[in-house]
């Protein structure tokens, strides 16, 4: 039964596998891990009864066991309140106890998967640079430069599919790689032409990243090389778009 029970344990957080083995100091590691204890056996789907047996089992290898009226409250109690909300747990909440993520099966895990997930583009790579190259001929490779460089950083980053980027952290980006110096307005034009064409989407706008600097969130879209009427409304967009744009420089 012990053995099992280790096994299904590997597919803890390593941090809080190592807590609910060894137990933990009282005051605000005792209360945090109690949460993450609760919420990773509800993942790996622990019944209610079950999670509770096995927090007052890690509360006997804790510093200073509570009494069991105070198991009932602050165990027992924690664990229904937890199946009535939506809780969740991440490395960024458990950083302070972070037993290293380069050895961490759990995240090596995560992000194998999340790597894995976008490996897949939702289109043909090769078809849509050379549709972007051809409709906007010396912009084409401009915008190109712009794509390949959200489609690097999803990668290097393997954060899944959603891209936390900004204009200036592109632009530094092309510049490092492609030793060319866009202006983040020019960026910004090229952006909208992804998303007008049906290739990227904006789905998080001026989220807080490093240093308090706001990012965007885009996800790539299933695109297809348009050729079909429902096309034509596109190519108006880009018009108009680019349209404006060259008022505005006038």
């Amino acid at each position: 039964m012990i053995k099992q029970t280790y096994i299904e344990l590997d597919r803890m957080m390593d941090c809080v596998k190592e807590a609910f083995l060894n137990g933990s100091q009282r005051g605000d590691e005792f209360h945090k891990m109690r949460h993450a204890i609760v919420v990773e056996l509800k993942r790996l789907g622990y019944e209610k009864a079950e999670i509770k047996q096995k927090l007052i089992e890690w509360n006997e290898r804790c510093e200073r066991p509570l009494g069991l009226s105070e198991q009932k409250i602050q165990l027992c109690g924690y664990v229904d309140w937890v199946f009535q909300h939506d809780c969740k747990v991440g490395c960024r909440a458990m950083f302070d106890y972070c037993l290293g993520k380069e050895r961490c099966r759990y995240c090596i895990h995560q992000n194998r998967t999340k790597y894995q997930r976008v490996q897949q583009l939702p289109f043909n790579y090769q078809e849509l640079r050379a549709f972007l190259e051809e409709r906007y001929k010396a912009q084409g490779y401009g915008i190109n430069m712009v794509l390949d460089t959200l489609l690097w950083f999803q990668k290097e980053q393997a954060k899944g599919e959603l891209i936390y980027i900004s204009y200036r952290k592109i632009c530094s980006l092309i510049l490092e790689r492609y030793n060319s110096r866009p202006d983040p307005k020019d960026v910004y034009r090229k952006i909208q032409i992804l998303i007008l064409e049906g290739v990227i989407e904006k789905v998080v706008v001026g989220k807080k990243g490093m240093f308090s600097k706001l990012s965007n969130g885009y996800r790539f879209l299933p695109w297809t090389s348009p050729t079909h009427n429902n096309s034509y409304v596109c190519r108006d967009g880009v018009a108009i778009f680019l349209r404006n744009e060259k008022e505005d420089r006038l």
